[in-house]
């Protein structure tokens, strides 16, 4: 969700380059960033045929072959009975090309068997489905019941797909003790690991949600760009965790829980963040996987990411960071950090997007209002 309101189907984000051929949502969540553009509540409209789409994905400057993680669905649910058939041609285009890139597919649709066998039918692709599950209630979610949810961990787990569990955004009713720990039972025990996320809030997008109601934004949260996400709500998820599944991968961040299942380094530096990092429910092997893959970029891997870019930015090195002199738009920033799995400091990054998590938190130079 671009704050000029002009789609990309090829875009980078914090984590990956999204796919999004598809935008607008059928369904309405009420904290959905797809708000801001009145994305939500209406039928899907495709942007580009599958072929068209696999084209604009390898000719993206900031696509990385066998490297780069892919997402496909930001903009709409690509299981949504609408989109579907749309994604299984789409992702036998990509297997055409190939590709071992690690495939995220991003869903609250009610998932069953038939659609499934279609997945797991198209070898050679490395998927793993990123499953949404708040435990919100219909107030907020109209459209999905906590059984449907429930229903989606248990047949992905039985397809033998990995599972990363979105648990977003966390509010005041769903971050209680109990709500805490209701989740944590369940979701421990399907899914490979959980990335908790508060709201998304930007002063534009807070207006909207806010307006009905229906998520109680505190007054003086209206302005800020970033996270709403209670530290006493932090805290006890941590505390509950280490009670009741202290083995469960538990992260802040979806680059960690995508580290995880990969069982590679992470390769967007957090392993350097010490308000990221250490407070992570991450097992022991992991965290020596990543502590292994810490390493300073070479200053011709610098050179090399930086001519990806549409010009070259300035910088210089430090012991512990790479500082850009120059201004960094918000999907340059994504990307070096990605590309060199290293710190990244910029003189400013300006916010293009609101798919943004804590990479660049407090930093950001606001856009001018639309």
């Amino acid at each position: 969700m671009f704050l000029d309101r002009k789609h990309r189907v090829i875009s980078c984000h914090d984590t990956w380059i999204s796919i999004d051929p598809i935008v607008g949502c059928p369904f309405s969540c009420q904290y959905c960033v797809l708000r801001h553009s009145n994305g939500t509540g209406l039928r899907p409209k495709v942007i580009c045929s599958p072929q068209e789409c696999v084209e604009q994905l390898l000719k993206y400057p900031l696509f990385a072959r066998n490297v780069s993680r892919l997402a496909i669905g930001n903009e709409t649910d690509m299981f949504h009975a609408l989109n579907f058939e749309y994604l299984v041609e789409l992702l036998l285009a990509l297997q055409e090309t190939d590709l071992k890139n690690q495939i995220a597919l991003i869903t609250k649709a009610r998932l069953d068997a038939a659609g499934l066998n279609r997945i797991r039918a198209i070898r050679g692709l490395r998927i793993l489905f990123c499953l949404s599950y708040s435990g919100l209630g219909r107030t907020v979610e109209p459209n999905f019941t906590d059984d449907w949810f429930r229903s989606n961990f248990a047949i992905v787990r039985d397809f033998g797909f990995p599972i990363l569990h979105f648990w977003r955004p966390l509010l005041p009713e769903n971050s209680t003790p109990e709500a805490i720990e209701r989740m944590l039972s369940f979701v421990s025990q399907f899914a490979d690991a959980s990335v908790f996320v508060g709201l998304k809030l930007h002063p534009e997008l807070t207006n909207i949600i806010a307006q009905e109601g229906k998520i109680p934004v505190p007054e003086g949260r209206r302005e800020d760009i970033g996270e709403w996400l209670e530290p006493d709500a932090i805290r006890q998820i941590y505390a509950i965790a280490g009670q009741i599944c202290p083995d469960y991968p538990l992260y802040r961040h979806t680059s960690c829980g995508l580290a995880k299942i990969m069982g590679c380094p992470n390769h967007t530096g957090t392993v350097y963040r010490d308000d990221i990092c250490p407070p992570s429910h991450c097992p022991k092997i992991q965290r020596s996987v990543c502590e292994v893959g810490r390493r300073t970029p070479a200053q011709s891997q610098i050179e090399e990411a930086i001519a990806r870019l549409e010009r070259m930015p300035t910088y210089f090195c430090t012991e512990d960071n790479i500082v850009f002199t120059s201004p960094l738009s918000q999907e340059e920033y994504a990307y070096l950090v990605q590309a060199l799995a290293f710190p990244v400091t910029g003189k400013s990054v300006e916010l293009q997007n609101l798919y943004y998590g804590n990479i660049n938190e407090g930093r950001w130079t606001p856009r001018r209002r639309m």
